[in-house]
C-alpha cells in the first residue's frame, strides 16, 4: 500500500487516520492483541563423548508468531538456533553442517579457546561443507553467544538469523540459590531490529555510512512477545544481536534490574539499576523481582510517532515503531527458587594484573578501519604474550562496540569516570563514546595462521574493516 505525497500532506494536516493508513509493522506493534508468546529456543545440553549438530540452513519463520511465515536463515530448521549449554570440564565436540549456498564461517563469543579453534576466515565453510571442532571448557559459568563471523559478510548473515545463545554453568553457578530452569524461571532473550516489508519479510539494506537499524523490534524471532512467570525471581539472559542498535531499557513500572552477570560471568555482588544499556554483542543476566504478583514490561526507549510511522512510506525509518522488548505476566505458581538473593555472587574478589604495556586504538569514523589500517587476514596487527595483562586505551568518534576474541578484560574508566556498577565484571565487549580504559588478560594463545580478531560490533562497520588480528604467543 502507498500514498500520493498530497495524500500524505493531507494526513499530516490532522486527517483522522484509519488502522489501514499505518504500516503493516506499526499496526501489530501498536495492537495489544498482537502479542506473542515468548519461543523459546531448544535446549541443547552437552552430554559426554556425544556431538551437538548445528546445521546452517533455509528455513521459514513468522515473526508476528502466525501462520505468515517467511523464508530466513537459521540453525536447525528455525531462526536463530538452539541454546547450546555446556559445562566447566567439558570437551564438547561441535559439528557445524553448512546447508546454504555460500561461503559461511562460525564463532562462539565469549569463549575462552585457543586461536586454532575460535573459527573465522581460517575455519570458512564452503556450501556443503562441515566442520567439526572439539572445544574444551574450561571457565566460569556465563552467558556467550555463538554466530556467523565470515569475513565480510558478518552483517547480513547475523542479520539473516545465523546466530543463538550458548551458556556455560560450572561449580559456582550450580550452588548458587538463583533461578536455573530453563524456560521456566531462567530464560533467554536475544534483541534484535530488523526491517520488515508489507509482508513481514525481513530487509536488509545496509546504510554506505555507519551501521544498519531497523523499525521493527525482535525479540527470540517475534514482536511484542509476553512471558508467563511465577511469584518470584526471574532470571533472563539478555543478549544484543542487533547489527548496531544499542539498547537503554527499564521497567514500566520503574522496579529495579538486579544485574548479576556481565559478558564473562558473574559480577563480584548484584547490582540494582533502574536503567540498563545493552550494546550489540553484549550480553547481561538481570533479576526481576516478580513477587509481588504485577504484570511489568521491560522497553527501550520512545517509540515512533504517527507522522513517524507515515514517513516509513516514503522512506526506510530506523526509528522503533514499538519500543516493547518483553511483557512478564505472573501467574498462581510457586517460586522453584525460595531462598534470598545472594550477597556475593563470586566466593573471591575479581584480581586485577598488573599492565606489562600500554596501547592505543583509534576505531573508524567516516572512514572504517583501526589506527587507520584496514582489516587485513594476511596482517598481524598486535602480537602479545599469554598469560599477561596490557593495558589498552581504545577511542572512538562514532559511538560503537568493540569486541575482542579470546581475552577478557576490566573496564578500569569511561572517558575519565569509574564504570557504572553493573560494567565491573570480567567482559569481552565494551561500548566506546570517547575514550574507554581496559585492563585486558590474555588467557589462551593464538597464532599467524589461527589469530584472534578485535572488532566494531557495528557490523557493516567490522565487514568493511573495523576490525585487527592478534597473536597471542604461548608461555611454553
Amino acid at each position: 500500500m502507498s500514498f500520493s505525497r498530497r495524500q500524505f500532506i493531507q494526513l499530516s494536516a490532522g486527517v483522522a487516520l484509519s488502522a489501514s493508513a499505518i504500516p503493516h509493522a506499526a499496526r501489530a506493534a501498536s495492537n495489544p492483541s498482537g502479542e506473542t508468546p515468548l519461543p523459546i529456543p531448544p535446549l541443547f545440553e552437552s552430554r559426554r563423548g556425544q556431538p551437538l549438530f548445528l546445521t546452517l540452513q533455509r528455513s521459514h519463520w513468522s515473526f508476528s508468531g502466525d501462520n505468515n511465515k517467511v523464508p530466513v536463515w537459521g540453525l536447525n530448521g528455525m531462526y536463530l538456533g538452539p541454546t547450546v549449554r555446556v559445562y566447566s570440564g567439558d570437551d564438547v565436540k561441535l559439528i557445524y553442517s553448512n546447508r546454504l549456498n555460500e561461503p559461511v564461517s562460525m564463532t562462539v563469543s565469549g569463549l575462552l579457546l585457543p586461536g586454532a579453534l575460535m573459527g573465522g576466515a581460517p575455519r570458512m565453510m564452503s556450501a556443503g561443507a562441515d566442520w567439526a571442532p572439539v572445544l574444551p571448557i574450561r571457565q566460569g559459568a556465563s552467558t556467550c553467544w555463538y554466530h556467523a563471523n565470515t569475513p565480510n559478510r558478518m552483517a547480513p548473515h547475523i542479520y539473516n538469523g545465523l546466530a543463538g545463545m550458548w551458556l556455560i554453568e560450572d561449580d559456582v553457578s550450580k550452588q548458587l540459590p538463583l533461578p536455573n530452569h530453563y524456560g521456566v524461571d531462567d530464560f533467554p532473550i536475544i534483541i534484535q531490529d530488523k526491517r520488515l516489508d508489507n509482508f513481514a519479510t525481513p530487509v536488509y539494506d545496509p546504510p554506505q555510512d555507519g551501521g544498519f537499524l531497523g523499525d521493527t523490534l525482535l525479540v527470540n524471532g517475534v514482536r511484542n512477545p509476553f512471558v508467563e512467570v511465577s511469584r518470584g525471581w526471574v532470571r533472563l539472559r539478555l543478549l544484543n544481536a542487533s547489527n548496531a542498535r544499542r539498547y537503554e531499557m527499564s521497567l514500566s513500572d520503574n522496579r529495579p534490574f538486579t544485574v548479576i552477570a556481565s559478558d564473562q560471568g558473574f559480577l563480584p555482588a548484584p547490582v540494582a539499576v533502574q536503567r540498563l544499556t545493552l550494546a550489540p554483542g553484549e550480553r547481561r543476566e538481570v533479576l526481576v523481582d516478580m513477587s509481588q504478583g504485577d504484570e511489568v514490561s521491560i522497553t527501550a526507549g520512545t517509540a515512533a510517532s504517527i507522522m513517524d510511522r507515515l514517513r516509513g512510506f516514503f522512506e526506510p525509518s530506523s526509528i522503533l515503531t514499538s519500543t516493547l522488548i518483553l511483557t512478564l505476566r505472573p501467574t498462581g505458581l510457586l517460586p522453584l527458587v525460595t531462598d534470598t538473593l545472594p550477597m556475593r555472587l563470586l566466593p573471591d574478589q575479581i584480581l586485577d594484573g598488573v599492565a606489562s604495556r600500554t596501547r592505543e586504538f583509534r576505531l573508524g569514523d567516516s572512514m572504517p578501519g583501526i589506527n587507520g589500517a584496514m582489516w587485513d587476514m594476511n596482517r598481524i596487527d598486535t602480537t602479545t604474550q599469554q598469560g599477561t595483562f596490557e593495558r589498552w586505551i581504545v577511542r572512538a568518534d562514532r559511538p560503537q562496540a568493540l569486541h575482542i576474541q579470546g581475552v577478557m578484560f576490566l573496564i578500569k574508566s569511561v572517558n575519565g569516570a569509574q564504570p557504572m556498577g553493573e560494567d565491573r565484571g570480567w567482559k569481552d565487549t565494551v561500548w566506546v563514546d570517547g575514550d574507554v580504559e581496559l585492563l585486558v588478560s590474555f588467557p589462551q594463545s593464538s597464532s599467524d595462521h589461527f589469530p584472534f580478531v578485535y572488532y566494531s560490533q557495528t557490523l557493516e562497520l567490522a565487514d568493511r574493516g573495523t576490525a585487527g588480528q592478534l597473536v597471542v604467543n604461548p608461555t611454553n
